[in-house]
């Protein structure tokens, strides 16, 4: 009987580990948060972004580049782990003069988010950037990420620019490369 506990306890242990490894990964333009920074840069590519010049003034780990996101000028910037080449998290920045303007592009980005994931697993706190410019902050808590949607300023004045982040974190490749970056300590 015994024998028989420990065989069932081990198949469920197999098939949790299993459904784990099978969840999906976050979408970010419609394209997973996973495989490497080569795969994924053709497929942005292929959706018709390019490459950004800034690119090259990033750290090994980030790639910039200029496209849209829902329908919006975007500069695009992904997140890799440097040794495995893994992607883990995706933003798209968009810029607009005049702190209402921003702020309007930022409830309608809600909007389309709300619609999409739902408001169940959304959090929202007012925060302060560095400009003391104050904004609302908005993180929704997928079952395979987070987004986080908020705004910083450039200036103190409301006539600043302003960009908005849409920041899409993979929860799988996110908790993996944080783990690898421990392990160096």
């Amino acid at each position: 009987m015994r024998k028989v506990a420990l065989i069932i306890i081990a198949c469920l242990m197999a098939l949790n580990v299993q459904a784990q490894e099978q969840k999906k990964h976050l979408k970010f333009i419609g394209i997973e948060l996973n495989g490497t920074i080569a795969d994924f840069q053709t497929k942005l590519l292929a959706k018709g972004l390019t490459v950004s010049p800034l690119s090259k003034q990033q750290p090994t780990g980030m790639r910039v580049f200029d496209g849209t996101f829902s329908g919006e000028d975007a500069q695009i910037v992904v997140w890799y782990n440097p040794r495995t080449k893994e992607v883990y998290r995706a933003k798209a920045i968009i810029s607009r003069y005049g702190k209402n303007l921003a702020e309007q592009l930022q409830r309608n980005m809600e909007r389309k988010l709300d619609a999409k994931y739902g408001t169940g697993y959304k959090q929202s706190e007012e925060m302060e950037d560095d400009h003391l410019q104050k904004f609302m902050q908005h993180s929704y808590m997928v079952e395979n990420g987070t987004i986080d949607l908020f705004i910083v300023s450039t200036g103190y004045s409301s006539q600043s620019e302003f960009f908005l982040h849409v920041d899409y974190k993979d929860m799988i490749n996110f908790k993996k490369n944080t783990q690898e970056e421990m392990d160096d300590l």
